[in-house]
């Protein structure tokens, strides 16, 4: 892509306009978007005049996603993403930080192995959201990189749908 230094200093405005739950905490910035926060029923971003048709629920890491994995909540916000044409979990951590959990996890070290949200526990849950419910989970590394995602998943589902 091209960059000119005219058009940089302008933010570029997209035609649609992100949605921001109004319970997310420290939500993501989108600076060249208009952004609006409204309670979503289901996830924590969505696009204007697409919020039938697209959830994007956010974890800020792969202890947040173990966590939720045995809530009762979790499972209805599952339920309820089943209902959307495109679903995505979007991490803010890697396969690596999976694979290792808990180490890195707020999860005190003596209680490790009393732990029975294993590596290949959560794995095995993954695997079924994407399988029997179609929701796509991303490990996007970082909450730069997850905002990112979003950002490229918001684009691409307009331009598939164009509503305006």
């Amino acid at each position: 892509m091209q960059h000119h230094s005219s058009e940089s200093s302008l933010p570029k405005k997209d035609d649609f306009t992100v949605i921001i739950d109004t319970r997310e905490q420290t939500p993501w910035e989108f600076s060249h978007h208009t952004v609006a926060n409204k309670k979503l029923d289901t996830g924590d971003y969505s696009m204007e005049g697409y919020e039938n048709i697209l959830c994007i629920e956010r974890k800020n890491g792969v202890a947040e996603l173990a966590g939720n994995i045995s809530e009762k909540r979790f499972q209805d916000v599952i339920n309820r993403m089943t209902n959307y044409r495109h679903s995505y979990i979007l991490v803010e951590g890697d396969y690596k930080e999976l694979m290792n959990y808990p180490i890195g996890s707020d999860v005190p070290r003596r209680l490790w192995k009393k732990i029975k949200i294993t590596p290949q526990y959560i794995l095995k849950f993954i695997s079924e959201l994407q399988i029997y419910y179609n929701i796509h989970v991303v490990f996007c590394g970082n909450a730069d990189w997850a905002q990112k995602t979003a950002l490229s998943i918001m684009k691409r589902v307009h331009q598939k749908y164009g509503i305006k």
